[in-house]
């Protein structure tokens, strides 16, 4: 088949971003919108459906985010500890976290628009309750920074979209339907080339939005771009992020930005699968993540630590994490705990994988195939340079640090003593990578390379936009910035079809 097609608004791509952009899109005038996803209907979805996905945004506190989880009991909600997450607050974390690297317009763009976005998803339906908590002395303290997501995790919040999509706003979608070319130059796109399971064809439309994710799923760009052994990388997500639609716009002439060689890189379970490792039964998550790490200590294949476990909250330092454990020999790590740090574990007491147990640290250290000698030694160490003169919080960073040790743990630095022991095998995960296309900040135009000028009629959103994540990024800002530039995206396609251009 090759035949030629139009629409409104074509939207390449079926995560969480590319819903919000459709519905964007259809909401502000757009009668046919039409989205393209490559996967089979069965492996739709992009990221999302493998991620707990909560979101970061500002917010005035308890009180506000008491209308999104109306469900809550009264009882339970006031145990709830949600601080004012403020403008300035946001700004802080996104240039502390990046180095001072974000640009700082679409910072600012990102942090002053998280509001009326995710009151927005509320607004046309998606339901919501708080993230995972730490109890302790009968308050539930919640992540820094972001403190809801949407019912059911990413399969949840997936549904949800979907049924406010095609149900409520009648958006199409054509799954197994690949991009293999896009119509157009630097200075304009008109159609996109489609390889459908029943032959090819030409879509046509007034406007083009591409989610169409990163290229985490690639080996062959992973090793190009994130260094020494990236293609070893285990996968976390879609294995349909495969970079393609970005080489397409780069060849065709947009500009370029954000970290090529940074990706959001967590500690996962060494025995994951090599892509797509499962989200929780209860969709709350995924299944082989390790974010534990911040209530023991962590050793690599010698027995020694080699980062601050304690450096800050789990959201602030996960997706960093996993580079440091793929730089250790063999791409290897063990996470280690006691009983304290066991019962203190907000991922679930009982992990679905492999780990090893021990009633002394010397036996544990021969069921996991390091040489007791220097692990007993480096724990010795690190016990002994435990701050004995300030209290223990897991609840807040609570500066109970080491003295004397290199690397430091600068909080939640307690004694591992208390059998019996545990340890995890972790590895390197990618999530998504983090160099993208550059935009407009104001209408989500993709910006062509030679004259810094939106291209008419494309527009970008998710995990395709740069210039927003370098070297780290804090925990929830992905799915926000998605909803923030979807929306954007989606009315300025919308107006787009409305003038008629």
């Amino acid at each position: 088949m090759s035949s030629k097609t139009n629409c409104d608004v074509i939207v390449i791509g079926g995560g969480s971003a590319a819903l919000e952009a459709a519905i964007s899109a259809r909401q502000s005038g757009a009668e046919r919108v039409v989205m393209l996803e490559k996967a089979p209907k069965h492996e739709s979805g992009g990221n999302a459906q493998f991620s707990h996905v909560g979101f970061r945004f500002v917010h005035s506190g308890a009180q506000e985010l008491r209308a999104f989880m109306p469900q809550v009991p009264e009882e339970r909600f006031r145990r709830l500890q949600i601080p004012v997450y403020s403008r300035q607050n946001f700004i802080d974390d996104l240039n502390r976290v990046t180095q001072g690297r974000i640009d700082p317009v679409l910072a600012e763009c990102l942090v002053d628009g998280s509001n009326a976005a995710v009151h927005w998803m509320k607004d046309i339906g998606v339901k919501w309750e708080p993230e995972k908590v730490t109890e302790v002395d009968g308050k539930l303290y919640l992540p820094g920074g972001h403190h809801i997501h949407p019912i059911g995790g990413g399969p949840g919040m997936l549904e949800q979209l979907r049924d406010i999509a095609f149900r409520e706003n009648r958006i199409e979608i054509r799954y197994d339907s690949r991009v293999r070319a896009i119509h157009g130059n630097d200075r304009y796109v008109e159609a996109v080339r489609v390889s459908a399971a029943d032959g090819e064809y030409d879509l046509e439309g007034r406007a083009v939005i591409v989610c169409a994710g990163g290229f985490q799923a690639n080996a062959e760009m992973r090793a190009r771009y994130l260094g020494p052994n990236a293609d070893l990388m285990k996968v976390r997500g879609s294995r349909h992020n495969t970079g393609e639609v970005l080489n397409m716009l780069l060849a065709l002439g947009v500009k370029a930005a954000g970290h090529w060689q940074g990706a959001h890189m967590s500690p996962i379970d060494g025995n994951a699968p090599a892509v797509e490792t499962p989200a929780m039964k209860d969709g709350h998550g995924n299944s082989m993540n390790r974010y534990d790490y911040q209530f023991g200590i962590t050793v690599n294949a010698l027995g020694e630590r080699f980062y601050d476990e304690g450096e800050a909250k789990h959201a602030y330092t996960y997706a960093k994490t996993g580079r440091l454990v793929l730089q250790q020999p063999g791409g290897v790590a063990f996470q280690i705990y006691d009983q304290t740090g066991i019962d203190l574990f907000r991922h679930g007491r009982d992990y679905p994988a492999t780990n090893v147990e021990a009633p002394t640290l010397a036996e544990l250290a021969q069921k996991i195939g390091i040489e007791p000698e220097p692990f007993l030694k480096t724990i010795e160490a690190f016990n002994a340079a435990c701050r004995a003169d300030v209290a223990f919080m897991p609840g807040e960073l609570d500066g109970k640090g080491t003295v004397g040790i290199t690397p430091k743990k600068s909080n939640w630095a307690v004694r591992i003593e208390r059998p019996p022991f545990r340890a995890y095998l972790i590895v390197c995960g990618i999530t998504f990578t983090f160099g993208g296309l550059a935009i407009d900040p104001d209408t989500s135009g993709v910006l062509a390379d030679g004259s810094g000028k939106p291209i008419p009629g494309l527009y970008c959103t998710g995990e395709m936009v740069g210039g927003l994540w370098y070297d780290n990024y804090p925990g929830g800002s992905g799915l926000t910035a998605g909803a923030v530039f979807g929306r954007i995206a989606g009315k300025e396609a919308g107006a787009r079809v409305r003038l008629n251009c």
